[in-house]
């Protein structure tokens, strides 16, 4: 999964709306790539456990044609009225960080993404800045900013 496949399912204006309602935002963004990977013909599986691990993925996916290895997603999504701070939504990133860099299997890809409103994208920005996470790249587009992070 990449970018464009984020932005595939992001770029409508029924991501704009849930985005604005409360609650659900994140879980349906994950049904929505689950189904649009499907639809490209990936296998795609979602809330795997993680090996040795009480805790789940958010997606997985396998590319179709062989050799081409699995690739465990983590996706966090703020919703306009999510709960908290901008710093307590990173301590969740940082957990997702975590989990992706050290607890998926061996011989996997890995990557995070963060879909954010534009509105507060320069403040989250700022902070992922005062905490030093140098490979996030971040994407903006015309509602939304998508922070990305692979190995």
């Amino acid at each position: 999964m990449n970018i464009e496949d984020v932005v595939a399912v992001m770029n409508n204006e029924k991501a704009a709306a849930l985005c604005l309602s409360k609650g659900g935002f994140e879980g349906w963004l994950q049904a929505e790539l689950w189904c649009y990977l499907t639809n490209k013909g990936y296998s795609v599986e979602r809330e795997l456990k993680y090996p040795n691990k009480d805790a789940y993925c958010d997606l997985v996916y396998t590319p179709a044609g062989a050799g081409q290895l699995s690739q465990w997603i983590e996706v966090k999504a703020y919703g306009i009225f999510r709960s908290g701070t901008e710093a307590r939504f990173l301590d969740g990133v940082a957990n997702d960080v975590m989990k992706i860099m050290c607890d998926r299997p061996g011989s996997t890809n890995g990557a995070v993404f963060l879909i954010v409103p534009n509105a507060i994208g320069d403040a989250l920005n700022t902070l992922i800045e005062q905490r030093k996470w140098f490979g996030f790249k971040r994407h903006v587009y015309e509602l939304t900013s998508i922070y990305h992070l692979s190995d």
